[in-house]
């Protein structure tokens, strides 16, 4: 098939963990994929990325670099079929709710209102997040709780902009009040545009899997974030103590690439949750080590036998939307965790010294 019979997905933050998988997938099905970036350094470093030599070279992917998302998007829209907008432009890091509201609603609506500028999309999917619909109670406290796409966090838009900025809390109550309204928004979006094209918003929670992002130690140690970060303490040595996670239910980054991609062949509206399997870093570390006991040094030992988020009956999400509409089936833990290292390992990960990660983060 030429360049001319390809159909073109548009991928906002090309550069990002989930983002590259989602290209992965739909490059793997014939598309070419047109990626948006914030910088030129970002675009040359996905020229100059191991995991995108291939496509590159077969003239399959093409990077438009897009400062900001409100702006004009007509060099990544022209002539695409799908958009799959994953573009995280807030942090936890900021000071209040407007800071994070702003950026995170005003982009999805720009991408959507230009989107019916062009009659070649037909399908839009938005990254959204379990946030939108999570009380974040202590899991104790939300015993036998399950979550569904008609669950949402709890906070009104006045809670969450007149909560004590210096509580420790906030960023999490701005950031989930942030997705929530986001979602909203898209809500009425589509009942006053009514556009052609489908809408689907992917709802995951903490997401892992292989971060095919990051090609070597070095970029490793200075590029992980969003979910990553509570994976280093798996990999500090087995005096390391090992973290209580910040959910009891995770989704595989495959996964979620594959909602994105099933969402827009299909044309679905509407919200989905997205998660594979129930996890503690207990657990992981625990199957870190079962996998790869040559390895062991480098997996913290903790309390092998913590008991697990089902066997404390803990907060659980209902996927059964997304299986029956998507059609998904959701890898296991164990299959996480086989990826995982796999990637650990051949980005030289494990020839650092057992423990000396702890001495970085």
């Amino acid at each position: 098939m030429s360049s001319s019979e390809r159909p073109i997905v548009a991928i906002t933050g090309l550069n990002g963990f989930i983002a590259i998988h989602v290209a992965l997938r739909f490059l793997k099905e014939g598309y070419d994929v047109r990626g948006s970036v914030r910088s030129t350094s970002s675009a040359d470093q996905i020229k100059n990325h191991p995991v995108w030599k291939e496509w590159i070279d077969q003239g399959r992917v093409g990077v438009v670099v897009v400062s900001d998302l409100t702006g004009d998007l007509t060099e990544l829209l022209d002539g695409v079929e799908s958009v799959m907008h994953l573009a995280a432009p807030v942090t936890l890091n900021l000071k209040s709710y407007e800071e994070f509201k702003g950026p995170t609603i005003q982009g999805t609506l720009s991408v959507l209102n230009q989107s019916t500028k062009f009659k070649t999309i037909k399908a839009i999917s938005l990254m959204s997040s379990m946030a939108a619909h999570f009380n974040p109670v202590p899991n104790d406290q939300q015993i036998g709780a399950v979550y569904t796409e008609d669950s949402y966090f709890p906070y009104d838009e006045e809670t969450a902009r007149n909560f004590d900025p210096s509580n420790p809390f906030a960023n999490v109550i701005w950031y989930c009040a942030a997705k929530k309204y986001s979602e909203f928004a898209v809500k009425e979006w589509l009942k006053e545009n009514k556009p052609s094209f489908s809408v689907a918003s992917l709802a995951p929670p903490m997401t892992y899997g292989p971060l095919l992002h990051l090609s070597s130690v070095a970029e490793f140690k200075n590029g992980v974030s969003g979910s990553q970060p509570g994976w280093l303490s798996l990999i500090k040595g087995k005096d390391a103590e090992v973290m209580q996670p910040e959910s009891t239910t995770y989704a595989d980054v495959r996964d979620v690439a594959e909602a994105f991609y099933q969402a827009a062949i299909k044309r679905k509206d509407g919200i989905y949750l997205v998660a594979s399997d129930i996890y503690t870093y207990q657990m992981f570390a625990n199957e870190f080590r079962r996998q790869r006991p040559d390895l062991d040094a480098y997996f913290p030992l903790g309390n092998p036998s913590e008991p697990t988020p089902r066997e404390q009956n803990f907060w659980t999400i209902d996927t059964s939307k997304s299986v029956r509409e998507l059609g998904l089936k959701y890898h296991t833990l164990e299959d996480t965790v086989r990826v995982t290292l796999k990637h650990y390992e051949k980005i030289g990960v494990f020839n650092e010294r057992p423990g000396s990660w702890a001495e970085r983060v």
